[in-house]
């Protein structure tokens, strides 16, 4: 694992966004070497001559919450992703729901509700009941109930109670609490479909005219996948093949197939890691259905190591064949949905897109390995020099474009 391993000090640690976002640093590293300072409001020219770039326009919840004992003391709930409904039923439940849970403050919380108080963005005031109903290795399962002090009132969905009650799900290793300029500043400009726990932070740089100048550049298009709190967990001590990688929710609209299916496979920019791992394993998933004539419920770790691999190699398709084919003969007009646990390390070439913007990541993390599986071992170069100029790393900070080593 020490490959993965570099000398992060605390001070390197963005706390908090420059302002405006677009003014944050950007290192660019073409494929045939070289490093270039540059700020990210260079991007559009920088992009000039790419086919398109793409984004993950996952939304983030406010997935911390603060409740009370019925001791009185505190109790920290993180949610990690709904049991038994897809992520938008779970947002739009009414009155009850249950969540796989991180908790901190658990002890002497075996049994019992723990509670808070919430008032909607509309003003409807009432209370929140947590009560534990089952627990697996590290989490929780606990169920939510909310009344309203209005009895005659129509309930509130469950997006709205996080809305009113939810804490901004900072990153661990910022050390400090969240405050009213994080529920923007950690959120994409483009955000749109609530279920993550952790920001895509490549986005995070786009402010509105950047965001509306690279419209202007090159067509821009959206994959859904809703990160994770697994994206924080470092590699396995024996490394990255003895590592389990955590699953994530993908979404692709059947807008987004076609735009797929219509344009060159070459030129595409990935806009963060989430989005290069949603089109890897779309192109997965893609083949997989082709292979077996089903559509798979997820794409596992290693898919790329098995029957796949091989069918991949028969059928000779790029991501476009893959889309035209399911389009135009699998099912026309069709989204697609699947969970993800793809990982991708050095030996894995990726075949989607021929550069990725992305932040300075933590050592010893999957997102260091699927950098060197991207640009190769100079990323050592690339972070050490990153670190020598004062470049601010992890999700607050500065990011970096990689063109793609092949």
């Amino acid at each position: 694992m020490s490959r993965y391993h570099y000398e992060l000090p605390e001070s390197a640690i963005a706390t908090a966004p420059v302002e405006p976002r677009s003014a944050s640093k950007l290192l660019v590293i073409p494929a045939h070497g070289g490093l270039r300072d540059a700020r990210f409001r260079d991007v559009p020219a920088l992009c000039t001559g790419y086919s398109a770039l793409w984004v993950n326009d996952t939304r983030v919840l406010r997935a911390r919450l603060l409740l009370t004992k019925p001791t009185g003391g505190a109790l920290e709930v993180f949610l990690l992703e709904p049991v038994g409904l897809p992520m938008e039923a779970a947002l739009a439940a009414r009155g009850e729901c249950v969540w796989t849970c991180l908790v901190r403050g658990a002890r002497r919380w075996s049994s019992g509700e723990a509670s808070a108080p919430f008032t909607t963005a509309h003003g409807v005031r009432g209370q929140l009941t947590a009560t534990e109903i089952g627990a697996d290795v590290g989490t929780r399962r606990i169920a939510f109930r909310w009344t309203l002090e209005d009895a005659d009132a129509a309930a509130p969905g469950w997006a709205e109670v996080l809305e009113g009650l939810g804490r901004v799900p900072l990153p661990p290793y910022m050390h400090r609490e969240d405050t009213e300029a994080d529920v923007q500043a950690y959120q994409t400009v483009f955000a749109t479909h609530a279920g993550s726990v952790a920001a895509p932070t490549a986005g995070l740089h786009f402010d509105a005219p950047l965001w509306e100048e690279i419209h202007a550049v090159l067509p821009v298009h959206r994959v859904t996948l809703h990160v994770g709190a697994g994206t924080f967990r470092p590699l396995d001590e024996e490394g990255p093949e003895h590592h389990t990688m955590h699953a994530e929710r993908c979404f692709l609209s059947a807008a987004t197939l076609e735009a797929l299916a219509a344009a060159p496979d070459a030129g595409r920019v990935a806009v963060g890691t989430t989005t290069l791992r949603t089109l890897e394993s779309a192109f997965w998933y893609l083949v997989e259905w082709h292979r077996t004539g089903q559509r798979p419920d997820a794409v596992p770790q290693w898919i790329y190591r098995g029957p796949a691999a091989d069918h991949a190699a028969e059928l000779g398709w790029g991501l476009r064949e893959a889309a035209a084919w399911a389009t135009r003969t699998a099912a026309p007009g069709a989204d697609c949905e699947f969970g993800t646990s793809l990982m991708i390390v050095p030996g894995y070439t990726p075949r989607t897109v021929d550069a990725l913007i992305t932040n300075f990541h933590q050592p010893d993390s999957t997102l260091l390995c699927l950098v060197e599986a991207v640009a190769g071992g100079i990323w050592r170069e690339v972070y050490a020099h990153a670190l020598r100029e004062g470049y601010r790393f992890l999700s607050y900070g500065d990011a970096c474009l990689f063109e793609v080593r092949r």
